[in-house]
């Protein structure tokens, strides 16, 4: 009987695509460029157009239920900056009781909490002039951090101190058994020259 039903093929129905729409608005108009993390299901285009004082939409289907993270940029030209930089799209995807896939967008402005419902970017000075006034207005007087005087985290909890004891205490072992073994020898040979 399990091999016949191994035999058959069944069909198998999945839930209709469930797109989100994500929309973008660029001061002055531009490029914008939608980066999927790793194992993401892929936009319609990787980059739309928005023209000045409009907003145009980025579309996203998905067939399977999960959570997906997007970046979403706009390409400069002509030495142009744009603030924020960036925006993050999570898309949520689930499947309700009666199997129908649902979809919700939540948007965060880059390195913040704040949650616009559109992304919004407006042109701004070079990034870099902040910094460099940063460096100017620093005390010239001012002391290095020190460099840290514990361990550094890397996410290895297990203690390397007890491995380390484990090893010299077998080497410890080691060196005894080969000590006793050379004197039972060299008491096996010495005592064999004797009787003879």
């Amino acid at each position: 009987m399990l091999v016949t039903l191994c035999m058959f093929s069944f069909p198998a129905f999945a839930a209709e695509d469930v797109s989100v729409s994500i929309p973008v608005e660029i001061e002055g108009g531009g490029t914008a460029v939608i980066i999927p993390e790793v194992n993401c299901p892929l936009p319609e285009s990787s980059s739309i157009e928005v023209r000045k004082g409009s907003t145009e939409n980025i579309n996203i289907s998905s067939s399977e239920p999960g959570n997906y993270n997007y970046r979403i940029q706009v390409k400069t030209k002509n030495g142009s900056y744009y603030s924020p930089v960036y925006y993050n799209a999570s898309v949520a995807v689930r499947t309700d009781k009666s199997g129908d896939l649902s979809a919700t967008v939540v948007l965060t402005k880059a390195d913040s909490n704040y949650k616009p419902d559109k992304c919004r970017f407006a042109k701004s000075k070079k990034p870099s002039d902040a910094s460099e006034k940063k460096r100017d207005t620093a005390s010239p007087t001012s002391t290095p951090k020190k460099p840290p005087t514990s361990r550094p985290k890397t996410g290895d909890d297990s203690m390397l101190d007890i491995y380390l004891l484990i090893c010299i205490l077998s080497a410890g072992g080691l060196f005894m058994l080969s000590v006793m073994y050379y004197i039972s020898t060299e008491r096996l040979i010495g005592g064999t020259k004797q009787s003879n």
